[in-house]
């Protein structure tokens, strides 16, 4: 047994296990429910729900179980501590001022994207995207432009290994002319999503770099009805371009706030 086998912490595991099972699909479930989603027998499931309900992140109603707002303190102590909680926001609120357009900036984890940070355009009364928001990279502009990053090879190979989904019938779902469009994206520098996430609705998206890696990408979306693709580009590319890379200058600056030894670097 390695040192990280033995410091594997398995009960630990799977009550994390049961917090990810709640989600957008699945906002609150019978105790067999979760017990299928994670994998586990319903004895020991039942065993970490009232725990999770013990310290106050999950509630429930006779035989049906859901998460409560102090979940959300785990989401928040991811965002405070980057760098893009403080630098983030009020470059998005001006782009989204400029452009009259939603943006957000979103990051890979495995083979989901998530949203960190948005700022929602005025004509809108309710928007679906919310923060901690996830979607499957391969349908998404900001997924497609971080997978097409050299640094994500290994992450690529392993998205497909599996089927992918379709979520619109403009979803590229094979792989042979997914990895080219990737090919495509990393010439460019960019990655265009026409309706593959959602019906109507068109995104442009940008790397965000640092230290010469893609740590998130900022996008821009629009509707159908306003915009076609080639006006998404020719309009939305450049000031989503100029975006970035301020913020990625602003990001530099926030990490040698924060590590002052590379200042004199």
């Amino acid at each position: 047994m390695d040192e990280a086998d033995r410091n594997f912490v398995q009960g630990l595991a799977r009550g994390l296990a049961v917090i990810e099972s709640f989600d957008r699909e699945h906002p609150e479930m019978t105790l067999s429910q979760v017990a299928r989603r994670i994998g586990e027998s319903p004895a020991s499931t039942r065993r970490m729900l009232m725990t999770l309900r013990a310290l106050g992140y999950v509630g429930a109603d006779r035989d049906r179980f859901f998460p409560l707002p102090r979940m959300l303190r785990l989401g928040h102590a991811y965002l405070s501590a980057l760098p893009l909680a403080t630098v983030v926001q009020p470059r998005l609120t001006e782009l989204t001022r400029e452009l009259d357009e939603s943006s957000s900036l979103a990051v890979l984890d495995g083979t989901d994207i998530v949203i960190v940070a948005r700022a929602t355009a005025r004509r809108l009364t309710e928007d679906y995207m919310v923060l901690g928001y996830r979607l499957p990279a391969h349908a998404t502009s900001v997924g497609k432009v971080l997978l097409a990053s050299p640094a994500q090879a290994g992450a690529l190979d392993a998205m497909l290994s599996e089927p992918l989904q379709p979520m619109t019938r403009h979803t590229i779902a094979e792989p042979q002319k997914f990895r080219a469009e990737l090919a495509r994206i990393a010439r460019q520098g960019w990655a265009l999503n026409d309706q593959e996430t959602r019906e109507g609705i068109r995104s442009i998206a940008v790397p965000v770099i640092l230290s010469g890696t893609s740590i998130a990408a900022l996008s821009v979306s629009a509707a159908t009805s306003r915009m076609t693709a080639a006006s998404l580009v020719k309009t939305y590319l450049p000031p989503l371009q100029g975006a970035a890379a301020s913020l990625s200058a602003a990001l530099v600056t926030a990490e040698r706030g924060q590590n002052p030894r590379r200042r004199a670097g």
